[in-house]
């Protein structure tokens, strides 16, 4: 019969993106060499866990690798490698990257996907399906789209350029249109440029 794993805690506190305490947070451990996980832990109120190597299957040694990866769903996920130490017990806190509530539609239409990195938040809250980034790739809404300012100065309504202010820069683009049979069409719109 094989001698039961030696314990070794490994212990931490994760953070939201702004330094808080996060509860609820899925904290799981990986023995690289084995590659093996123990069973997940998840944090406390206080945002602190506490897991032991002896859930591993096979005995670990001092200088192994680890990796311990906390997860919440609408915060993050963030992976730390780090080295078993000596003493019997380490401390590994995390911060857990940006990700957004935001839910895309699919493109049924014939265009192509477009990656990008999304931000997440602005003035020091979360973007969401209720409280949306304000800058919005969608078409020119003039009623609805009160986070931008447009120049009109066309009698048919359509702006000459757009401004939008994100953490206090302004940007600007203008709009090129053409004229067919009496009506303006908007062409191109140009990059946007800081004021």
């Amino acid at each position: 019969m094989a001698a039961p794993v030696l314990s070794h805690l490994i212990s931490g506190t994760v953070y939201d993106l702004f330094g808080i305490e996060l509860a609820g947070v899925t904290v799981s451990i990986k023995h690289v060499s084995f590659d093996q996980t123990i069973p997940d832990v998840t944090t406390g109120l206080d945002g602190k866990y506490l897991a032991n190597l002896s859930g591993l299957t096979s005995q670990w040694s001092v200088g192994e690798e680890i990796e311990v990866t906390a997860s919440k769903t609408a915060e993050g996920t963030k992976t730390i490698s780090t080295i078993i130490s000596t003493g019997g017990s380490q401390t590994v806190n995390l911060t857990l990257a940006e990700t957004s509530d935001l839910i895309f539609g699919e493109n049924s239409q014939d265009r192509y996907n477009l990656n990008f990195a999304l931000l997440t938040h602005y003035d020091g809250e979360k973007v969401t399906r209720e409280r949306p980034f304000p800058v919005s790739s969608s078409e020119i809404d003039l009623l609805y789209n009160p986070a931008h300012s447009w120049e009109v100065t066309n009698q048919d309504g359509q702006p000459e350029s757009e401004t939008v202010t994100f953490h206090g820069n302004s940007y600007k683009r203008t709009f090129t249109y053409t004229s067919v049979s009496g009506a303006r069409i908007l062409t191109t719109r140009s990059k946007w440029a800081r004021q």
